[in-house]
């Protein structure tokens, strides 16, 4: 498809963005360029309160295990109960 828009590529195409003549600049030249030049970011602390709890999040075992052990022994023991009217009050929410 692109060929029938471009049949014969630009002579000198590299797919990089072209310098401010229009030329691409050399990879060796982007290089270097790179390595002499450093970024610096500044986050809020707005943006590092929601980093710090992503990672919590992300460090946040999957599943609580003591909580899931409490219920098989509630199960085991024949005391565990359902509050039906809170199940159903959450689940018509799902049906809305």
């Amino acid at each position: 498809m692109i060929d029938k828009i471009q049949p014969k590529p630009v002579a000198g195409y590299t797919g990089s963005a072209p310098h401010t003549d229009g030329r691409p600049r050399p990879a060796a030249d982007r290089a270097s360029r790179s390595d002499a030049a450093s970024a610096e970011v500044h986050l809020s602390e707005g943006a590092r309160e929601i980093q710090r709890i992503l990672q919590a999040a992300r460090d946040a075992p999957d599943v609580r295990e003591d909580v899931v052990k409490g219920i098989r022994q509630q199960i085991d023991n024949g005391t565990y109960r359902i509050d039906v009217e809170a199940l159903a009050r959450r689940l018509s929410h799902l049906m809305k």
